[in-house]
C-alpha cells in the first residue's frame, strides 16, 4: 500500500547555549531532491547530512531547515575577531591590487562577514 510523501515535522532541542530547531518539510516528487537551510557556521554539514537522507529516502522533494538561538549573555559586549579581520583586509588588498577599480571595503560588509 503506498504511503503518503507529504509530510511536515518539527523538533526543537534546548541546551545551555541555547536552542535548535528542526523543520522538515517533504513532497511527493519523482526522484530525490533534497534542500538544506542550515547557520552559516554549520554549513559544513550539509553534505554529510545529504548522504544520510540519501541512506533513508529514494523520493520526494525534501526541504530541511535548521535554526539555532543562541542565548545572549547579561553584560556580554560584542567583540571582533581580530585574526578573521586581518586575514579579510589582507584578501581585500590582493583584490584592490589585482583589480585597483575595486571599490572600498565598507567597515558596514566588514562586520556582516561570518566569523569577525
Amino acid at each position: 500500500m503506498p504511503h503518503s510523501m507529504t509530510a511536515f515535522a518539527r523538533q526543537s532541542a534546548t541546551f545551555a547555549w541555547g536552542t535548535l530547531v528542526w523543520e522538515i518539510r517533504s513532497v511527493n516528487h519523482r526522484y530525490l531532491e533534497p534542500s538544506f537551510k542550515l547557520p552559516e557556521a554549520l554549513r559544513g554539514l550539509e553534505g554529510e547530512l545529504r548522504e544520510r537522507l540519501r541512506t533513508r529516502l529514494a523520493r520526494g522533494k525534501v526541504e530541511c531547515s535548521l535554526r539555532a538561538q543562541l542565548l545572549q549573555e547579561r553584560g556580554s559586549a560584542l567583540a571582533i575577531d581580530h585574526a578573521v579581520l586581518e586575514q579579510l583586509l589582507g584578501c581585500a588588498q590582493q583584490i584592490q591590487t589585482k583589480i585597483p577599480q575595486a571599490a572600498a571595503l565598507n567597515p558596514l560588509d566588514v562586520l556582516a562577514w561570518p566569523g569577525v
